[in-house]
């Protein structure tokens, strides 16, 4: 059976330009916590950006202090919304247990659920809608994007046309190029 990346690959493919290699000692350090190998291999594969121009992937490499100051900004935005918050999910800013990986046009997001916090390749995939609806895959990643890419799965802030036929991912700076082409 192949494994998870290769379903992802089959199902949408990388683009020409992905990050590659990263200092994942350098970024674990930073953020002081290790990452599921599947992101790592998300990363290398494929990097931040878009899914159909419609959810974006904002991953801690290359630029890990532009990660973390995102991480930081979703955790304050949930922390103004406590209350529409699980109970489960920590969003202090000092042990927080959700870790912001993507996000959609309509303001929603997913999250790695970092627990237990020292086994990261057991964390499941969190997804919250801009209305504050939590959902649970008990998976990790990339097998959440392989279900969502495949049809497998549905998620309440999906449109009915997400994914299309012929699903396309491509880095930030090519939608950038792109859609703004000077």
């Amino acid at each position: 059976m192949p494994s998870s990346i290769d379903r992802l690959k089959q199902l949408l493919s990388p683009p020409d330009d992905a990050p590659g290699v990263v200092d994942w000692g350098l970024i674990e350090e930073r953020l002081e916590v290790g990452l599921p190998n599947d992101y790592k291999e998300f990363v290398r594969f494929y990097g931040n950006g878009t899914i159909e121009g419609f959810m974006m992937t904002f991953l801690m490499a290359p630029n890990v202090d532009n990660g973390i100051e995102w991480w930081e900004e979703q955790l304050w935005v949930l922390r103004q919304l406590s209350e529409d918050v699980p109970e489960s999910y920590v969003i202090a800013s000092s042990g927080a247990n959700l870790l912001p990986w993507a996000y959609t046009i309509d303001n929603d997001l997913c999250y790695l659920w970092m627990e237990p916090l020292e086994d990261p390749d057991r964390w499941w995939v969190v997804s919250r809608t801009r209305d504050m609806d939590w959902s649970v895959f008990e998976g990790s990643m990339i097998e959440f994007l392989v279900e969502i890419i495949s049809g497998s799965r549905r998620e309440v802030w999906m449109p009915r046309d997400f994914p299309g036929e012929y699903p396309w991912f491509k880095t930030t700076a090519q939608y950038l190029a792109d859609t703004n082409p000077e």
